[in-house]
């Protein structure tokens, strides 16, 4: 399968929500998410597995390879284009990945509207837009508000695993999380077996420092 044979479900002027062929579509300028009702990961993946989330999967190579090499975890990426979301779902029907769900929507909104509460086991950000102007960094996404629904999603013992190259983002990152009751930092910062990806290994090259930050939920 190539991306090009993903098909949009819907034009901007009839979007709704919907899941086909395990994508769900989370339509952006939209004020009817309430009226959709969102299955349980139990019925999205046909077991209990534990669930978890990449946000700003981008391609969705660290995340496939994950889904891939770990068949006992439910999968979920969440990709705002729709270009992208594409490219991963091409992927996951050419390897035959079937423990990967994908969402094609803004994290936030996904999170907050759909993610049923304590159902969440682990939650990954890797190297998010870092909006480097300050007058775009109000559109970085880690920020309490965001994290406030995400500790919602996650079960109390899961964690949040985020990675950066852009330091004064990580920063921003640690001052924003901090004002969340309940998350609290983890003196074990996950690098060992973490998987890799494009922009790892870019700015690897580069000679960046790549900034790994843990998150315990302790809610």
């Amino acid at each position: 399968m190539k991306p090009k044979d993903l098909k949009s479900p819907f034009s901007f002027r009839d979007r709704r929500p919907c899941i086909l062929e395990r994508i769900f579509y989370v339509p952006t300028y939209y004020d009817k998410y309430k009226e959709f009702s969102f299955p349980f990961w139990q019925e999205l993946f046909g077991n209990d597995h534990p669930v978890h989330i990449e946000y700003c999967s981008g391609n969705g190579e660290w995340i496939l390879e994950r889904a891939k090499a770990h068949p006992e975890v439910n999968w979920v990426a969440v990709e705002m284009k729709f270009e992208r979301v594409r490219k991963i779902h091409s992927k996951r029907i050419n390897r035959n990945i079937s423990n990967l769900l994908i969402v094609c929507g803004e994290a936030q909104v996904f999170t907050r509207e759909y993610v049923p509460e304590n159902s969440v086991e682990t939650i990954y950000v890797n190297f998010p837009d870092p909006w480097p102007k300050d007058r775009h960094a109000k559109h970085r996404l880690i920020q309490a508000p965001f994290m406030r629904d995400v500790l919602t999603a996650v079960r109390p013992g899961g964690n949040a695993q985020l990675v950066s190259d852009a330091k004064e983002y990580v920063l921003q990152m640690q001052a924003e999380i901090s004002q969340v009751s309940g998350w609290k930092p983890s003196n074990h910062q996950n690098q060992n077996n973490y998987g890799s990806s494009y922009f790892d290994r870019l700015w690897r090259s580069l000679g960046r420092e790549i900034y790994y930050l843990e998150y315990l939920c302790e809610k």
